[in-house]
């Protein structure tokens, strides 16, 4: 089930109709029904590849403090059955390719692969939500739990069960547990960040995805018509995947529940590590405790050296982030792209005055020249096969036709017009942070009242005619 759909809005307050008639134990008994029918709305065997996940962790962090000397078994256990569903159903056919590729070039006898497995939608981000419930289990950081309703819940949990925010179980477990209130608050939030959403897929998004598949589409487009192709997919993405968080945290707060914020104004970003705490932070923040932590404790005590032991780090975080997004070179290229930039800002922190990197005059810049960069990562990541990023980086700006150059800024013209409310929400957001409107909450009311009907109005109007999937829905 979409959410940009009347399936979805039917079904939903059909939920949020029910849900508040019930008590708290019968509430989390309601939404895991719920739950379970929106996972398997489509593709009904998918649920049982999540209640394998849910049932080998919940085992799992019961065993781990129950027999404790043999903890690190049962921790292998939930990493074996979780990754391991994780690579056959994401990456089998990856690898077997790759395979039959290197016995091919090496002149070896070779064969035909006839499987192909379809992809469980949501797979990628319901795996690293089990998977830190038992890794903390086994830290100590969490204690198992032992109402398996309640965990069952947590894993499957509608709003965000599908593209996240991953979320970690001290945080969104212990809000199942508790007793949820009604609040009005919560509901007029909720209300916001769903219209908010609906306007930023189906207004921004599903526009500007209209450029980027036509340019992308084409066989051979100019330099000029590639970018402006590369701009309108940025926009698309962001559109795209904030608007699933917004309505998955809208539809959560209608329930009583808060979900962690996935994004917070990327494109201002002044650097790769700025960029990543606010693009995708669930996955960020998920990757560094579970990941980069680790990794670099580890090279660390082997070589003592802290620069080292960052840069190895930064390396193999972003290999498993360019991973984690698909089995294809272009994303591994991307996160090598990432990690590249990274050592770059790296070493200019080291050399540039303190004093400077930090002048705000000259943080315009670093915005735009961070916005630059993700263009150019967002160019890999969409672009495909290797050999067409290769293609893409070969063009030249030069000897191009006048009348390509115009169509191209026709088309960046057009992309950024749709792109205005993203600008807007963000100088909007900076606003309300004044301590002028912090003392007038009601005003601000009143004004995300007259937004959420002007945005109404502009679904109704400026929707795209052609709908897409959420992009996020295939990792």
């Amino acid at each position: 089930m979409i959410f940009h759909s009347f399936d979805f809005v039917f079904f939903l307050t059909i939920v949020i109709g029910g849900y508040w008639l019930l008590g708290h134990r019968v509430q989390n008994i309601f939404l895991l029904l719920a739950s379970y029918y929106f996972y398997g709305y489509v593709y009904p065997w998918f649920l049982y590849l999540i209640l394998a996940s849910t049932v080998v962790d919940y085992s799992c962090g019961l065993a781990i403090v129950r027999f404790p000397k043999r903890k690190k078994i049962f921790l292998y256990l939930s990493l074996l059955t979780n990754l391991g569903l994780l690579g056959v159903f994401k990456y089998f056919g990856f690898f077997v390719d790759n395979v039959i590729l290197l016995l091919t070039e090496l002149g070896l006898p070779s064969f035909t692969n006839t499987i192909s497995i379809i992809l469980p939608v949501g797979i990628s981000f319901y795996t690293f939500q089990t998977l830190s419930y038992t890794i903390d289990v086994y830290w100590g950081r969490m204690t198992p739990r032992r109402n398996f309703i309640d965990f069952a819940l947590y894993v499957s949990f509608f709003p965000q069960l599908v593209a996240g925010p991953i979320e970690r179980a001290n945080r969104l477990l212990t809000q199942i547990e508790k007793k949820r209130v009604y609040s009005h608050q919560m509901m007029r939030e909720g209300i916001f960040l769903i219209v908010w959403g609906f306007f930023k897929k189906l207004v921004i998004a599903d526009n500007v995805a209209v450029i980027a598949n036509m340019v992308f589409a084409l066989e051979n487009p100019s330099f000029y018509i590639l970018w402006a192709g590369v701009f309108a997919f940025t926009i698309q993405i962001f559109g795209d995947f904030s608007a699933y968080t917004d309505i998955a945290r809208g539809s959560a707060k209608l329930l009583g529940i808060n979900l962690s914020p996935n994004f917070n104004h990327p494109y201002i970003a002044i650097s790769p590590a700025d960029f990543w705490s606010r693009w995708h932070i669930s996955l960020s923040s998920w990757i560094k405790d579970y990941v980069f932590t680790p990794v670099t404790y580890s090279v660390m005590r082997r070589y003592r050296n802290p620069f080292i032991s960052n840069q190895v780090g930064i390396l193999i975080t972003f290999l498993v982030i360019g991973f984690w997004h698909g089995p294809s070179w272009n994303f591994i290229l991307f996160g090598l792209y990432f990690s590249s930039i990274y050592f770059i800002f790296d070493i200019f922190k080291r050399v540039v005055p303190l004093h400077i990197s930090k002048s705000t005059a000259i943080q315009p810049l670093r915005m735009i020249l961070m916005f630059v960069l993700f263009n150019i990562s967002m160019l890999i990541f969409r672009g495909g096969e290797m050999v067409w990023i290769w293609h893409y980086f070969s063009l030249s700006p030069f000897g191009v036709d006048p009348q390509e150059r115009q169509m191209a800024l026709f088309l960046f013209s057009k992309a950024l017009l749709y792109s205005i409310p993203i600008w807007l929400h963000i100088i909007y957001a900076h606003v309300r942070k004044l301590s002028y409107f912090q003392n007038r909450l009601q005003l601000l009311d009143h004004v995300n009242v007259a937004a959420v009907i002007v945005m109404f109005f502009g679904i109704l109007i400026l929707h795209s005619q052609v709908s897409s999937n959420f992009i996020y829905f295939q990792f």
